[in-house]
């Protein structure tokens, strides 16, 4: 019996880093694409001379992790809620929409990259759909003021952040709740003034 929960934790383990590579092989194809437009015109260039097939087998490998979280992210969700021993670990694997950009999936280490520097909270809004979200005036006078919100439609989103109430020392709240006080300080100073 002993044996068998060593191997399982031993199994979970090589899963979520295999997991982790898999995005992290998709967040540097994100990084290529940033490259300078020289480099980028010599890829046109490659590309064009490439036949059909092999540009769908590329665009295919681009986007493993996106298919991979679209057919399993939410058991990695599921995971960050009944597995507090690789509770962090899978949340690095986590994808979210935000403010930043609607149609795009972002992790919470993105999200963390492109904070304010007074910021020390991840700021999420959870909702019944994409849409609807987007249209809460609660997120617009967070999005006003210049602060990413990531957007959570889907209902095990908010159990998941519930217990995740922390990620790289940043707290994880939701503006829809009245404990972010992120404005209170920007008027206290004013008022000091």
């Amino acid at each position: 019996m002993k044996m068998i929960k060593v191997m399982s934790k031993k199994l979970v383990r090589n899963t979520i880093d295999m997991i982790q590579k898999l995005a992290d092989e998709s967040y540097e194809y994100e990084d290529d694409e940033e490259k300078d437009e020289s480099e980028k015109d010599a890829q046109i260039e490659e590309k064009e001379e490439k036949s059909e097939s092999e540009e769908k087998k590329e665009e295919d490998e681009e986007d493993k992790y996106e298919v991979f979280w679209k057919n399993y992210g939410k058991n990695i969700k599921l995971g960050v809620i009944e597995d507090s021993s690789n509770r962090m670990k899978l949340a690095k694997l986590l994808r979210f929409y935000s403010t930043h950009d609607e149609e795009e999936l972002t992790s919470l280490d993105d999200y963390i990259s492109r904070m304010k520097d007074d910021q020390d909270t991840i700021l999420y809004l959870p909702g019944d759909s994409k849409s609807s979200i987007l249209k809460s005036p609660i997120l617009r006078k967070y999005t006003n003021k210049g602060y990413e919100v990531l957007l959570m439609p889907d209902p095990i989103d908010e159990f998941t952040t519930q217990h995740l109430s922390e990620y790289e020392k940043r707290k994880v709240k939701s503006i829809a709740k009245d404990d972010v006080n992120l404005f209170d300080n920007d008027e206290i100073t004013k008022q000091k003034q």
